[in-house]
């Protein structure tokens, strides 16, 4: 049996499709950025990237809500990543929580974020830029 959750193949036009070992074989496509010579119709691996510390963040906030007893549903995050011919150059993100939190429940969001693990293993020479919207 394998360990590996994912196989991902080169298609034509510099694209890329990844299939997921879950019951319902999910997959998706990316493309190489349209600076590189890519199509842009899927979105880049850095996007991805981007998208998927966005939600780990969000999943790191889920669950430290559940655990605290606070509300997140709603929260949402908007994740870019400034990518060029020498790779990742930063990643942004956008946080809007949409609930009105305690200063001490805020405080506990912001170090949700701070611990998420794949944000944490993304090297420290990559900027995370983050905005908070916070709810009145």
């Amino acid at each position: 049996m394998s360990n590996y959750t994912s196989r991902t193949v080169v298609d034509n036009n510099m694209r890329c499709r990844t299939e997921f070992d879950k019951p319902t074989h999910p997959e998706m496509n990316t493309d190489v950025s349209t600076d590189l010579g890519g199509m842009g119709e899927y979105p880049s691996p850095g996007e991805l990237l981007a998208a998927t510390v966005a939600s780990c963040m969000l999943s790191m906030i889920s669950f430290t809500g559940r655990r605290k007893g606070f509300p997140t549903q709603g929260i949402s995050i908007c994740a870019a990543c400034a990518e060029g011919k020498q790779g990742v150059g930063s990643l942004r993100f956008s946080i809007t929580v949409p609930c009105p939190l305690s200063p001490q429940q805020r405080t506990m969001v912001e170090a949700a974020v701070a611990s998420c693990p794949v944000g944490n293993s993304i090297h420290p020479d990559i900027p995370k830029i983050i905005e908070w919207n916070w709810a009145d």
